[in-house]
């Protein structure tokens, strides 16, 4: 359905009928008692875990575990979260275990702060992560890495959350707000970063089975030896295959535009391979290679033997050597990554057919070291230089013309940073003040559209011209722990967001319309002011508010050129025009009842809205697109001698899928259950359902979600 101009139109409720919940009484009554037997549920299990004396071992123990959880993000070094100035949730094994999805992605968005599009569950054919309000539709306004290396594709800005093993998994820490001080460009709304296991175990094996609604199919073999004290390697595999659905609403599909709709498909693959070789402390060498391929329908066929598809296969390798020595460490990193990406394309112009595959390579690469000095038991000097270059060659090939558009570019990052962290008063005071400088360039950018049938573009051909910016981004942070009871901490960050090379070099259609390259295009800057607190009121509690507001400066936005294609249609290109402010809070909430049980709740407040646009007046004050202002979310794990129990919950309010807020999408809220059964130690069998109470919401402008999903699956975890 097309909104028109000057008319609010509710999207989710137009054309998804099955929202409208009183078009389904027994839904309604069926709703009714699965919520109240498991409120009576959960009410029995609090009082039989409250009557029961729990052991003083057991209280010390689990006391303050999510204060003294490790994570390395923040500081790029080894700390506890209690010792961190700033704010970072972590996922470890056990918690994503007990978190009914199907993939990484779903299990992120149970964390307050945390935005994801995943609505399509295991076909979404890109899913999107962004922290902190920065508009769901943006993946590269978040930095994701994987091991402490960078993910992020330079032309895209986003990241292959499919290709990342989910099975090989320790934990995953996710730093709120802008880290740009240690990671330079896409930290600046915040950082996750996925940690793989390491072996502990001379051998030790997994291997994992499920099959789920829509002929969904799932394995994955894991094999790691730690073959020596000082060598381990590790060799994963995992193969995913889906008949998918087809995504328009039911009631959208005699649409002349949805006729050659089908449902959505996906097949692919990865192998992970990597080995640690300690030659003495000084000197830990690691290696690691990861090939993933894949073929995703996007539910359209007209001609082509398979419809249109995409392909993201990818290769990445790793190199890193480390060591330590006294009061001194090192980090070296070097990685390639590539992504080979190809897409049919096919529609139909009237009458006439057309067919254009893309076909580019997309390349990152890069060089870190980080050196560490311990001055003191409580002060550690860091500093660090990086050195990265994106780099994409590609085009538009037509295979019913002759006609072609490539482009082409090299993005350069060199920079340097320096932090300081210090700790005063036993303790009680953590300080940290950090600084980087990052020069970017621009380099070997062109353009051409060749044939007849592509002349729009024609006169935007030859090389691009060359552009070079610098930015500075600092840190201050304060964390005060007076007592085991409470803590708080305040800082100030910036953080900053290169453009994607897509915008620098490419020239075509987008869906806002025809766009041209811009290669003159500087950073985004966000500067955040923030403030959180931790509250035990007592050791079964724990209740940690955050605050913030950041103020968003040459926001990237597409703006008119003032130029018409076909005398009728306004030509567009990325500006750095406009400033935007995000206000929030974020509420956790973390009760352990007892051993076996444990409940957490989250709530987050955006507001998230366009200060000024210079020549658009008429965006002033609207809402970032794709985020809701208000955002819940819970978890209940539940571990007993019988089975284990997980349950989460998700509402998300409206979000607007425009820059014009002239169209709206409806709140929505999922509930997931699993059950899993452990058998001989080793075998563990697992029930899922997502979306137990089918609520098919719209969380893109056309498509929907997949409703209620069935899954099934059996894990073997053995060591020896």
């Amino acid at each position: 359905m097309i909104t028109k101009v000057g008319k609010r139109c509710n999207f989710a409720k137009e054309c998804c009928p099955r929202n409208a919940s009183p078009e389904f009484p027994f839904l309604q009554k069926t709703r009714y008692f699965v919520v109240r037997g498991f409120v009576i549920f959960m009410i029995w299990s609090l009082g039989h875990a409250l009557s029961h004396p729990v052991q003083a071992q057991w209280q010390r123990d689990t006391l303050y575990r999510v204060l003294d959880e490790i994570e390395v993000t923040a500081t790029k070094t080894p700390r506890t979260l209690s010792s961190v100035p700033g704010r970072v949730d972590v996922l470890s094994a056990e918690t994503m275990n007990h978190i009914p999805a199907t993939g990484i992605v779903d299990k992120l968005a149970t964390v307050s702060g945390v935005n994801t599009r995943n609505s399509f569950g295991p076909i979404t054919m890109r899913p999107r992560v962004t922290v902190r309000g920065l508009s769901g539709d943006e993946q590269s306004r978040t930095l994701v890495l994987v091991d402490g290396v960078p993910v992020n594709s330079s032309d895209t800005g986003g990241v292959n959350w499919h290709s990342i093993n989910s099975s090989n998994v320790e934990q995953v820490e996710v730093f709120k707000g802008p880290g740009s001080s240690l990671y330079g460009s896409n930290a600046m709304g915040g950082i996750i970063n996925v940690v793989t296991r390491t072996p502990q175990e001379p051998f030790s094996a997994s291997a994992g089975l499920s099959y789920g609604t829509f002929s969904t199919f799932q394995s994955h073999l894991n094999v790691s030896s730690r073959i020596t004290e000082r060598l381990d390697v590790q060799l994963h595999g995992f193969y995913t295959e889906s008949d998918g659905y087809n995504t328009i609403p039911d009631t959208a599909r005699s649409l002349p535009e949805h006729q050659y709709r089908v449902p959505r498909y996906v097949e692919e693959g990865g192998i992970n391979a990597s080995a640690t070789y300690a030659v003495n402390d000084l000197f830990k060498i690691s290696a690691g290679y990861d090939l993933f391929l894949n073929k995703r329908g996007e539910g359209v066929e007209i001609e082509a033997p398979d419809g249109m598809y995409r392909n993201f296969d990818m290769n990445r390798v790793r190199f890193g050597i480390r060591g330590e020595q006294d009061d001194f460490r090192y980090h070296l990193n070097m990685f390639f990554q590539r992504e080979d990406y190809f897409r049919v394309n096919e529609r139909m112009r009237g009458d006439r057919y057309e067919r254009f595959d893309v076909d580019s390579y997309r390349d990152d690469m890069g060089i870190t070291l980080d050196l560490f000095q311990d001055v003191g038991a409580n002060h550690t000097l860091t500093a660090g230089l990086e050195t990265k270059v994106g780099a994409v060659d590609g085009g538009d090939f037509y295979r019913t013309s002759p006609d072609e558009i490539v482009n082409r570019g090299s993005m350069r990052f060199v920079a340097g940073y320096l932090q300081d962290e210090i700790s005063l008063l036993d303790e009680q005071f953590h300080i940290q003040l950090g600084l980087r400088y990052d020069h970017v360039r621009f380099y070997d950018g062109f353009f051409e559209a060749r044939g007849d049938g592509v002349t729009d573009f024609a006169t935007y051909n030859g090389a691009l011209e060359t552009n070079s910016w610098s930015t500075l981004s600092p840190r201050t942070a304060l964390r005060y722990n007076p007592n085991r009871m409470i803590s708080g901490y305040v800082s100030y960050a910036r953080g900053f967001r290169a453009s994607i090379l897509d915008d620098l070099t490419r020239s075509g259609w987008m869906w806002i319309g025809p766009k041209v390259a811009n290669p003159n295009l500087g950073p985004e800057k966000l500067d955040n002011y923030e403030a959180g607190f931790d509250y035990r009121p007592q050791w079964r509690w724990m209740i940690s508010p955050t605050f913030y507001y950041a103020r968003g400066h040459d926001f990237l936005y597409y703006v008119e050129t003032g130029d018409l294609l076909w005398g009728t249609r306004p030509v567009y290109r990325r500006e750095n025009v406009s400033s935007v402010g995000i206000a929030g809070s974020e509420w956790d909430i973390r009760f352990v009842a007892s051993a076996q049980l444990t409940l957490s709740a989250n709530y987050t407040w955006h507001h998230a809205q366009i200060r000024s646009f210079p020549g658009r007046d008429v965006l002033e004050g609207n809402r970032l697109t794709y985020t809701p202002e208000h955002q819940a979310g819970g978890t209940l794990q539940w571990q007993s001698r019988w089975a284990d129990i997980g349950f989460s919950m998700l509402y998300k309010s409206s979000q607007y899928a425009d820059d014009q807020n002239m169209t709206e999408l409806s709140p929505y809220v999922t509930f997931d259950i699993m059950v899993s059964r452990r058998f001989f130690d080793s075998l563990t069998a697992t029930f899922e359902v997502m979306d137990m109470f089918d609520n098919r919401h719209m969380e893109t402008l056309f498509h929907q979600s997949p409703g209620r999903f069935f899954n099934v699956k059996v894990v073997y975890d053995g060591s020896w």
